[in-house]
């Protein structure tokens, strides 16, 4: 190749300076290079890419050579990648040379090289040279300034430049080399050193064809690629290995690509990116919930792509959400600082399981609190729980699954967990004189309050308790004791009280510590006196003036008993006393009657006059059983009296005619009185007086309505007779009469002469 003389140049600028500005101009629109095509990248050095870095050629200089970095065009000396001699006096042996090499990386080639430069001569015997070097060792010449060709002048220099990045093919090199080398001439074998000869590289861009692929595998370790539920950000490490480096790994899951890990590649290296471990985060927040495949891809320098072999990841990053708690043994009041509380975890297909549950107890109506948790697979208890002290407090639970995912927010509803060791207050009240017959006990509870209790009377050396009933007044278990029934004498009382919780209390003292005793009966008791009043008209004899007169009266009595017709007003009469005789006035008595066969029942109220008397009238219908009863008040004993009342049954009695002939009839009726009747009629017996007692003839019921008729025939009469008839009324099941009989009526019956002896 001839190197023509250059052209003369301005004295104040270099013509190396003025190369490099040029090609620093044409150069400063590129970015870094990345790969042109897939399996192929492009190292670009010097000022072909905008650090200027030089560091993909491996330098070499013998003695008397040299090579210089200074990519940078601005800047003083000789700028770009220079391979020269060193200038000065004497000789540069033969064979001394300076050189950059760029090897291909291991498995590729080189397919072109964009390039530009300079090259400067003063001594012909050097060669200027860039060539490629084949996998064969044999050469492609790019550039080259032979040696001892086209020399020179003497004392002049020459120069050749190629400011413009020119391509070539290189088609399979795996070797790229800028060197200067000592010739020498045929008849010295050396090279002069006074002047400089070197060669320049501007900008070069070697493209490199790679078609081996990487290799990427994912590492053992981490919660995510172990398969474990997770959540949140996890991260995990891969392996990924390749020739030229490996550009970026993609981790994959669901058909998307989720997280990447970028190397950081430089294409101005030889081998652009890294090859090793690496470690990728994926934010699961982003992912489909569920079982999912995980794979890598790998993509190396120049765009060949590998994955790596699928692992299972489990993604899980919703809090489980509330559940109903409740309390085992339910939420009432207990005595045992003891709780469990109880939920079920619903099942949720392909999601991570419950792992723990959190809990916060607190008391009621203040920030009082504490908190714990429980673990353990599908944890849906907690046992053992206890509470810091007596008192009503709120449990709420949140649960965590296998992912970590929880949330305070999904706590439950709060359940009660209520606590009391300890038992009421109890002791009898002082017996109010007001109010004798009442007994009340203090109870009182701080904490779950007062439930129940129960009081007890024994007779004193009985050994024999009765409980009486009771009930809860505020603060106070009530009960009285019913000394109108009970024998008189002196009496022990106890009581016992039961809180919420279930804790016992007994005393058999009064608050002040006396014996609760009492000697009964407690009230005053009073006496009722009552009957059927009687009224009589009774004469008396008496003398006035010597005169015997008779004087007629009303002499009213009370019995006990009395037998009346039906349909008379019948009176009752009686009095209430106390104990001392002395009369009990303004008092309520209770009237109640019992007709036979019929349940007792009350029909009026009487109130007692001044004397303590009082009066009560009925009509006499039905026989009946009359009570006078006195309830007693709050410092006076009940009392109560009778009387008998009995009602003879009657009825009326017609005959039509009254005078017949023997062979006629005549026709008896009647109508019964005194109600109520038989649903089927009262049985009516016809009697005739005969031989001076009344002999039945006839038996008919009468109608419901009590109406009753019958026709009798007189057939054996003789002469003349004058015969009594009467209705008798005979006591049976469904009438509340006494026996009784009509008035009697008479029939004349004449008859043929009776027959003489």
């Amino acid at each position: 190749m001839k190197i023509a003389h250059p052209r003369s140049r301005p004295r104040t600028m270099a013509p190396s300076l003025v190369i490099a500005l040029l090609a620093l101009a044409l150069s400063t629109s590129a970015t870094a290079p990345g790969p042109a095509l897939a399996g192929q990248f492009t190292i670009a050095t010097c000022q072909a890419n905008g650090s200027y870095s030089s560091g993909a050629f491996q330098d070499f200089a013998t003695r008397g050579m040299k090579w210089r970095r200074a990519c940078n065009p601005l800047g003083p000396g000789l700028r770009g990648l220079v391979t020269a001699n060193v200038p000065g006096e004497g000789h540069v042996a033969q064979g001394s040379q300076s050189a950059f090499v760029l090897e291909a990386p291991p498995a590729t080639t080189f397919s072109s090289l964009s390039w530009s430069g300079y090259a400067h001569r003063r001594d012909c015997r050097y060669a200027l040279q860039l060539y490629a070097v084949r996998p064969d060792g044999s050469t492609d010449t790019i550039r080259n300034v032979r040696a001892n060709q086209g020399c020179p002048k003497p004392k002049s220099a020459q120069g050749q430049s190629w400011p413009r990045p020119t391509g070539y093919e290189l088609g399979g090199a795996t070797k790229i080399v800028q060197r200067v080398v000592c010739v020498g001439a045929p008849q010295t074998g050396y090279c002069s050193a006074k002047g400089q000869n070197y060669l320049q590289t501007f900008t070069a861009e070697a493209t490199v064809i790679d078609e081996v692929p990487p290799s990427v595998s994912v590492l053992p370790g981490g919660p995510l690629v172990a398969g474990e539920w997770v959540s949140g950000t996890q991260g995990f490490g891969y392996e990924a290995s390749d020739n030229a480096g490996v550009k970026t790994v993609q981790a994959w899951v669901a058909g998307a690509s989720r997280a990447e890990d970028a190397q950081g590649c430089d294409y101005t290296q030889r081998i652009p990116c890294p090859s090793g471990p690496g470690q990728i985060d994926v934010e699961t927040a982003h992912l489909p919930e569920g079982t999912q495949q995980l794979h890598l891809t790998a993509t190396d320098a120049a765009g060949n792509q590998a994955e790596s072999s699928p692992v299972t990841v489990r993604i899980d990053y919703t809090p489980p959400g509330a559940v109903p708690v409740s309390v085992e043994g339910g939420e009432a009041w207990r005595n045992r600082d003891s709780f469990a509380l109880l939920w079920q975890n619903p099942p949720e297909e392909d999601r991570a399981p419950i792992v723990a549950a959190h809990w916060r107890l607190c008391r009621v109506g203040t920030q009082e609190c504490q908190a714990g948790t429980a673990t353990g697979p599908s944890v849906s208890r907690f046992g053992g729980l206890t509470v810091p002290g007596p008192g009503e407090w709120e449990a709420q639970v949140w649960r965590q699954d296998a992912a970590g995912n929880t949330q305070p927010q999904n706590a439950s509803v709060p359940v009660r967990l209520r606590f009391d060791p300890e038992p009421p207050e109890i002791g009898f009240v002082p017996i109010s004189p007001q109010d004798p017959t009442r007994v009340a006990v203090h109870v009182a509870d701080k904490v779950s309050g007062v439930m129940g209790g129960e009081v007890e009377l024994s007779r004193v050396g009985s050994g024999v308790w009765q409980p009486l009933p009771t009930t809860l007044e505020g603060e106070e278990l009530v009960t009285r004791i019913d000394d109108a029934v009970l024998p008189a004498g002196e009496y022990q009382l106890r009581a016992t009280a039961t809180d919420r919780a279930g804790n016992e209390a007994a005393t058999e003292s009064r608050i002040d510590g006396t014996p609760m005793k009492m000697t009964l009966p407690l009230r005053v008791p009073t006496s009722l006196t009552a009957g059927v009043l009687d009224r009589r008209v009774q004469k008396k004899v008496v003398r006035r003036n010597g005169h015997r007169r008779v004087v007629r009266h009303q002499v009213s009595h009370v019995a006990p008993e009395a037998t009346v017709a039906v349909g008379h007003k019948v009176g009752f009469s009686g009095r209430l006393i106390d104990k001392a005789g002395n009369p009990v006035a303004g008092a309520t008595v209770t009237v109640y009657q019992q007709v036979p066969e019929e349940a007792e029942v009350q029909v009026a109220t009487v109130t007692t006059g001044a004397e303590g008397g009082f009066d009560y009238e009925v009509t006499a219908d039905s026989s009946r059983r009359v009570r006078f009863a006195y309830a007693g008040t709050a410092t006076t004993l009940p009392s109560e009296g009778s009387a008998e009342l009995l009602v003879r049954a009657a009825s009326t009695l017609k005959v039509r005619p009254q005078h017949v002939l023997n062979g006629g009839s005549v026709t008896f009726s009647g109508r019964v009185e005194g109600r109520p009747l038989p649903p089927s009629g009262k049985l009516v017996e016809l009697e005739v007086h005969l031989s001076h007692e009344w002999s039945t003839f006839r038996t008919i019921r009468s109608d419901p309505n009590g109406e009753w008729s019958i026709e009798y025939p007189f057939k054996r009469t003789c002469g003349v007779e004058e015969y009594g008839f009467r209705a008798e009324l005979p006591g049976e099941a469904g009438f509340p009469l006494e026996p009784g009989h009509s008035p009697t009526v008479t029939v004349t019956v004449r008859g043929r002469p009776c027959p003489t002896a």
